[in-house]
């Protein structure tokens, strides 16, 4: 009887990748924010759905953080080109990763 030679394959065996971390840049921190802002202002609802895009574990407090960061005026939303400007400075402080 002749065996054929099969290659064994460990299960133990492992590939190994290295973790990259890469930033969300400034342009794709903008486009995540507009894409929420449909009336052209950010709500706290939509804020915290855009964090949750961005990958925040806490969205609903990061929400909360950035109208008390970036709403100027006090009016509960996200709606001047200042406060959006403020907004993605404070996103990008956060230091969300791709």
């Amino acid at each position: 009887m002749i065996r054929r030679m099969v290659p064994q394959v460990s299960i133990r065996e492992e590939v190994m990748f290295k973790e990259a971390h890469v930033p969300w840049r400034r342009e794709m921190v903008v486009e995540v924010f507009k894409s929420f802002a449909k009336d052209g202002q950010l709500s706290k609802h939509e804020l915290k759905a855009a964090f949750d895009k961005l990958g925040s574990r806490w969205s609903t407090f990061r929400a909360w953080r950035a109208l008390s960061y970036a709403d100027a005026n006090q009016d509960g939303l996200i709606s001047n080109d200042h406060e959006f400007k403020a907004l993605v400075n404070y996103a990008l402080e956060c230091g969300y990763e791709l």
